[in-house]
C-alpha cells in the first residue's frame, strides 16, 4: 500500500538527490571559477583565470587584440583616444571608459574599482613600469606592441589561450597581403607624420614598415635608412629641408588623434613629393600604428586601394570602421 510514510520517504530521497546534484554542480562551478593557467610574458609569469569573467583592457590595442581572437573584454580604457576602436568596441557591447590621460598620468587605484579578474595591457608607454602594481590588482597579461605583426599575433594567441585562432588569422592576413603584392609591383610609398609640432617618418623596423615592404612596395632610401628616435621608439625625425628625399609615387600622411597632417602638408616642397597631388593620401595614424589583427587588416585594405590607384576614397575612415570590422570578422 502507498502510505504517507512511503510518500515522505520518496520525497526525502528526491530532495537529497537534488541537494546532492546541486552541491556537485556548485562544487564544479567553484572549481571552474578557481581554475587557473600559467602564462609567461616579457614581464614575468602570472597565474590567470582559466575562464575569466571580467576582463579589463587598459588600452584599445589590447582590447581589440582580444576581441579579434574571440575574447571579449568587459571594460576597455580609451587610453589612446581611438575613435575607431571606441566605435567598434561599443558596437560589440564592450563598455569603454574615457581615460585619455591614462598613459601620461596613470591612476592605478582606479583599476580596482572596475573589479577585474584579469587585466590586459599593451607593452607601451609607462604601463610596463607599473606592471607590479597593476598585477597586484588582478593577474595581468602584457601583449606586445612594437614587434613584427606575426609575432604580435602569435604572442597574443598564446597569452589569451587562442593559439589556433591566431594561426588561422595569420593565414588569412597573409592571403590578403599576396593579393596586394600582385598589384603593388614595386610601387614606391613614403610615410610621413606630424607629431608634437615636428615632422617624422617611420623607420623600417616598425610593424607598419615591415607590412608595407611585405606588400610589395618600396620605400625612399631616406626612410629605409631611418633610425628609431630614442624617445618614441617608432618614429624618426625628418628635417624639413630634406623633405624632397621622401619623394615617392604615393605619400601616406598619418592623420587623426595626435597625428597632425597639416604639419606635413604645410611643409615647403611637400606638393612636389608625388607626380600627382592626388597621390598624397591621409591615412589613419591610429590604425597604421596599430599592430593588433584588425589594424593589420585595415592597413592591408588601405594598401590594396593604394596599389590599385583608387585614391583617397579607398582609404579607411571612422565612417567605414564598422563595415571594415564586419568584413574582418567574416574572414
Amino acid at each position: 500500500m502507498f502510505t504517507t510514510r512511503t510518500a515522505f520517504g520518496i520525497v526525502s530521497a528526491l530532495l537529497l538527490t537534488v541537494a546532492g546534484a546541486s552541491a556537485c554542480s556548485s562544487s564544479a562551478e567553484s572549481e571552474i571559477a578557481s581554475a587557473t593557467r600559467s602564462v609567461t610574458h616579457e614581464l614575468g609569469t602570472v597565474e590567470v583565470p582559466a575562464s575569466p569573467q571580467r576582463i579589463l583592457a587598459l588600452d584599445e590595442y589590447a582590447g581589440l587584440s582580444a576581441l579579434a581572437l574571440g575574447v571579449k573584454p568587459t571594460v576597455v580604457y580609451s587610453t589612446l583616444r581611438s575613435d575607431v576602436a571606441k566605435s567598434i568596441l561599443r558596437e560589440q557591447g564592450v563598455e569603454v571608459l574615457d581615460k585619455p590621460t591614462f598613459f601620461a598620468n596613470p591612476a592605478v587605484e582606479e583599476i580596482a574599482s572596475v573589479e577585474p579578474d584579469e587585466i590586459l595591457m599593451s607593452n607601451a608607454g609607462p604601463l610596463p613600469s607599473l606592471f607590479a602594481q597593476i598585477n597586484s590588482v588582478a593577474p595581468t597579461l602584457v601583449l606586445p606592441y612594437s614587434a613584427p605583426w606575426r609575432d604580435v599575433l602569435e604572442q597574443a594567441g598564446a597569452q589569451l589561450d587562442r593559439g589556433s585562432e591566431a594561426t588561422a588569422m595569420i593565414g588569412k592576413l597573409e592571403s590578403g597581403l599576396e593579393d596586394v603584392k600582385s598589384a603593388a609591383a614595386g610601387q614606391s610609398l613614403a610615410i610621413l607624420l606630424g607629431y608634437s609640432g615636428n615632422l617624422f617618418t617611420v623607420p623600417p623596423t616598425t610593424p607598419i614598415s615591415t607590412l608595407v615592404t611585405e606588400a610589395g612596395f618600396t620605400r625612399p632610401v631616406s626612410e629605409v635608412n631611418a633610425t628609431n628616435n630614442q624617445d618614441t621608439g617608432t618614429i624618426s625625425p625628418v628635417s624639413p629641408e630634406l623633405l624632397p628625399e621622401h619623394a615617392a609615387q604615393t605619400v601616406a600622411v598619418l592623420s587623426g588623434q595626435q597625428y597632425d597632417a597639416s604639419i606635413v602638408r604645410n611643409t615647403p616642397l611637400f606638393d612636389n613629393l608625388t607626380p600627382d597631388p592626388a597621390h598624397a593620401l591621409d591615412v589613419s595614424g591610429d590604425l597604421w600604428f596599430g599592430s593588433h589583427p584588425f589594424a593589420i587588416y585595415w592597413i592591408i585594405q588601405d594598401l590594396d586601394g593604394i596599389a590599385h590607384g583608387k585614391g583617397q576614397n579607398s582609404i579607411g575612415t571612422l565612417d567605414s570602421a564598422d563595415a571594415r570590422w564586419a568584413a574582418f570578422s567574416a574572414l
